[in-house]
């Protein structure tokens, strides 16, 4: 659909049917707006938050896939779960170089990165912040994650 129709009347279709199913179906489909690789998918994900209740990483898949930036995941942390869980599986997608283990292929291929660039400092003392509010083991992960990949991209 996306490569056949139109951008704005493929992205509708697709959302309309995701969107007229139940929740998990939406979690579980979402990766079918990969492919759209459009920040539509990121206004999108905020529209549909309230509906997710297990944030899975095709969530952060498709954020990262999506011209995810900086100032959005900034965005996301500020108003908290679900969206902050999907803005650092994004942010670990858009960070990690080299192998991708555990990763789809396309994904892989497709080596995402923050269409901004803020410096690592910017990041790494953003997201300590964040674990104040929320410090569960995967978040905590995540935020370790992140920092260790923003600091050795600039090796």
């Amino acid at each position: 659909m996306a490569k056949c129709l139109d951008l704005e009347e493929a992205f509708e279709i697709l959302t309309k049917e995701l969107e007229s199913k139940d929740d998990k179906f939406l979690s579980e489909n979402v990766s079918a707006l990969l492919y759209f690789q459009n920040d539509k998918a990121l206004d999108w994900i905020e529209k549909v938050s309230d509906r997710v209740k297990n944030i899975s990483s095709n969530w952060g898949q498709l954020a990262a896939s999506s011209q995810f930036s900086w100032d959005r995941a900034n965005k996301w942390l500020t108003i908290g779960r679900p969206l902050s869980l999907v803005a650092l599986d994004g942010l670990v997608y858009c960070t990690t170089i080299g192998e991708r283990l555990n990763q789809s292929l396309w994904i892989r291929r497709l080596n995402p990165r923050l269409i901004d660039n803020p410096t690592p400092e910017i990041i790494a003392n953003r997201l300590r912040d964040y674990l104040t509010v929320d410090s569960v083991p995967r978040t905590k992960n995540a935020v370790e994650t992140i920092i260790d990949n923003v600091f050795e991209m600039t090796k």
